[in-house]
């Protein structure tokens, strides 16, 4: 499986041993049997799919990195002025439509779909442009489909059925990107496998110390809205505070476990992430 496409599921062909005939029989050999024998041998066709998959993920990584932002944004107008890279953003959501990852590792289907996620909402603002904020576009996480693997998903299907219902992972809250000003940021590189479990600690870390807004004075811990909407995904760490507590700076750990210190939520920021 190649790294650079984690959804990439491809079925190696095995390779028959031939015997040795002798030069007569050869020469008797009716014309459409010697025609056989024209065909690309089966590791040149299982090559040619492995590169094709490989040029795939590397169009969505292309998009990634020249287009996500330092400061968790999107430059969205560049990317519709860039016809070369729409035209890679759309062959990979052609293979993301149809993929198949039924064979793949935990992992490599996590990351398969939170790059499809990622790159469908992508798509989605570039198609909808001008868009001040994903929330006035009718249907955006509810309405529109896109193609996932043989489905007909919408965004919100995929994240609440697929990705939250099927994987229980708490941390992708940060690894999903909705397009807004408040969400955690779009990383830059596409998630595989081998970089998931570094991806999701990284981007939960990097979000909770960046957004967590503590008042010594009124004792109060300002969160984003992600853990009062999604506060029962983070039972199984032990709660929201127990969540938060791991992954602020460890200097203020025991501020944040301390039950007396209440968890209030601030406003979320639905302005698109456009720079």
């Amino acid at each position: 499986m190649s790294a650079l496409l984690p959804f990439a599921s491809l079925a190696l062909a095995s390779c028959a041993s031939a015997a040795v005939a002798e030069p007569t029989v050869i020469a008797e050999l009716p014309v459409e049997t010697v025609a056989v024998a024209t065909e690309p041998p089966a590791a040149e066709v299982v090559a040619t799919e492995v590169a094709q998959a490989t040029a795939t993920s590397a169009d969505w990584a292309d998009v990634l990195s020249a287009f996500v932002t330092g400061d968790g944004g999107f430059r969205y107008e560049a990317l519709r002025a860039d016809e070369a890279r729409l035209a890679g953003l759309d062959r990979y959501l052609a293979a993301v439509a149809s993929a198949d990852v039924s064979g793949e590792s935990r992992d490599a289907q996590l990351a398969f779909y939170i790059n499809a996620y990622n790159a469908y909402t992508v798509k989605s603002v570039i198609e909808l442009w001008p868009v001040e904020s994903v929330l006035q576009e009718d249907g955006f996480f509810d309405g529109r489909t896109h193609t996932i693997a043989g489905r007909e998903l919408t965004l919100n299907a995929l994240e609440n059925d697929i990705i939250r219902g099927e994987f229980h992972e708490p941390r992708i809250h940060f690894l999903v990107n909705c397009a807004s000003a408040s969400c955690p940021w779009l990383v830059g590189e596409v998630v595989t496998a081998e970089n998931l479990e570094g991806l999701l600690e990284q981007q939960a870390q990097s979000y909770v110390r960046r957004t967590t807004q503590l008042d010594t004075s009124a004792g109060t811990i300002g969160v984003s809205q992600i853990f009062e909407w999604f506060a029962g995904d983070f039972e199984a760490s032990g709660g929201v505070r127990a969540f938060l507590a791991a992954h602020v700076e460890p200097a203020n750990a025991d501020f944040v476990r301390d039950e007396a210190h209440a968890i209030t939520f601030w406003p979320y920021d639905w302005a698109t992430n456009a720079r």
